[in-house]
């Protein structure tokens, strides 16, 4: 009895793999036909397999990429494109060809049609270039135009040019050349363009407009150069005249001729050059304080320029020598640097001092310096408290150490560096965090004698 559902059990198992190995062989695969994509899904084998079964139907010109027997894999792409058929018509002879190449430089290639960088192709009547892409059409009809090599000699001057218009009339028509009654041409105007190189001829009647400031002279020449129309003309160049084109160049094509009057003037300018300022010790005034000693003056630039005029207006203005006519003598000011030695009565007693200066005073403490951490150390090593203060550090680079006394502070020495408070002299006084007193004043520093030596002065303070 218990056979029968081992049996059943078996049969679904197998069944169940069969499935899976089954649908484990379909696969997705991306058809492209003529630039057109779809993905689909499949059990095909091969190439030809999976085009078969989506009823696509192969010519031998068709391109096909994968080839027909190559195995599919999940993921791959089949490229087809198919062939058309081309009507040809070039040098006189129509083909047909059947292809799938889709550049009109691939086609009239395998269709063995020589092609020119010049030659002009035609797709179902459309200009076409010879790389452009064709979309597919069961069929296209296809021409093409051979451009013509003409040489043309015109008043002794050679050029060569290529057309596929029908006729040399047209030709030298599409290159500017207009063709006006009197103008003698060989061959004729007529001629039909075969392909074949040709060689003309142009002898045509000149007409020349020649504009002057003011004045326009129109007249017939046959000069081979500007120079000569001018002079026969009765306007010649003078002086520094010049024309366009130039005396020496061929009569231009449209029969211009343009006369530049010119004129050069010369004149001088001159412009002040501004003193500089200079600092010179002086020990008739007192330390701290300024005196003119020199008031500067204006030096004197000059420059030769030449000015251009043509046909009346100014065109160009180019300094030719530039040089100082006169030196600039700078400002001295002089600072003091004579000391002298007093006395005052404070609060705190009688002092001596030799400077005294205002500053702007702030104060601080270990815990109080402007930053997350308590600084208890000065930039002397001494210990941050009353009676020790800060400046910028230019200044304690003269100053360390120094003895000052400052009116409701006392007795200090400069021991520490700050940052300073811009546009004014300042000091910061220096508290411990127990006894911190704030300042936002000006405030008073005497610097008490003795006087340092001369080498240990900020004569100018910053």
């Amino acid at each position: 009895m218990q056979k029968k559902p081992l049996l059943i059990l078996v049969i679904v198992l197998v069944l169940s793999g069969a499935l899976i190995a089954y649908f484990s062989m379909q696969k997705t695969v991306t058809l492209v036909i003529n630039g057109e994509s779809q993905t689909l899904a499949t059990f095909a084998f091969t190439v030809g397999d999976f085009l078969e079964k989506q009823a696509v139907p192969l010519k031998a010109e068709d391109a096909l990429n994968p080839p027909q027997d190559h195995w599919l894999r999940e993921g791959e792409s089949v490229q087809l494109e198919q062939a058309g058929q081309i009507f040809i018509l070039a040098d006189g002879e129509e083909s047909i060809l059947i292809t799938s190449a889709r550049k009109p430089a691939d086609i009239l290639a395998e269709a063995d049609v020589p092609l020119s960088p010049e030659d002009q192709i035609y797709v179902d009547g459309e200009l076409t270039t010879s790389q452009e892409t064709l979309s597919y059409q069961p069929s296209h009809s296809m021409r093409v135009t051979r451009a013509t090599s003409i040489t043309l000699f015109v008043d002794g001057r050679e050029q060569t040019f290529t057309s596929v218009e029908k006729t040399l009339a047209q030709a030298l028509w599409g290159e500017g050349f207009r063709l006006r009654e009197g103008d003698d041409l060989s061959p004729a105007p007529g001629t039909p363009l075969t392909g074949q190189p040709l060689q003309a001829r142009l002898t045509p009647a000149r007409e020349l407009t020649i504009r002057l400031p003011g004045n326009t002279v129109r007249t017939l020449s046959t000069a081979t150069t500007v120079g000569e129309a001018l002079a026969g003309s009765g306007t010649a160049l003078q002086g520094l005249d010049y024309s366009l084109p130039g005396e020496s160049e061929s009569i231009p094509e449209d029969g211009e001729i343009q006369v530049v009057r010119v004129r050069e003037d010369i004149i001088l300018e001159q412009e002040p050059i501004p003193y500089g300022l200079t600092f010179q010790s002086t020990n008739e005034v007192e330390i701290d304080s300024q005196k003119i000693l020199n008031g500067g003056e204006y030096g004197v630039q000059a420059r030769r320029i030449r000015v251009r005029y043509e046909n009346g207006e100014e065109v160009s203005r180019n300094v030719e020598k530039e040089w100082v006519a006169k030196e600039p003598q700078p400002r001295v000011v002089g600072y003091g640097t004579k000391i002298t030695v007093r006395t005052a009565n404070t609060a705190d007693g009688p002092i001596e001092y030799w400077r005294k200066i205002t500053a702007y005073a702030t104060s601080y403490s270990p815990c109080r310096s402007g930053t997350d951490e308590c600084w208890h150390g000065t930039s002397s090593g001494k210990e941050v408290k009353k009676g020790v203060i800060a400046v910028i550090r230019s200044w304690y680079l003269y100053m360390q150490g120094m003895a000052v006394y400052i009116p409701g502070y006392g007795f200090a020495t400069i021991e520490d560096v700050g940052g300073g408070v811009s546009g004014t002299h300042w000091v910061d006084l220096g508290y411990s965090d127990a006894s911190y007193v704030p300042w936002s004043e000006n405030v008073t520093v005497y610097f008490l004698t003795p006087v340092p030596p001369p080498e240990n002065i900020m004569w100018v303070l910053e």
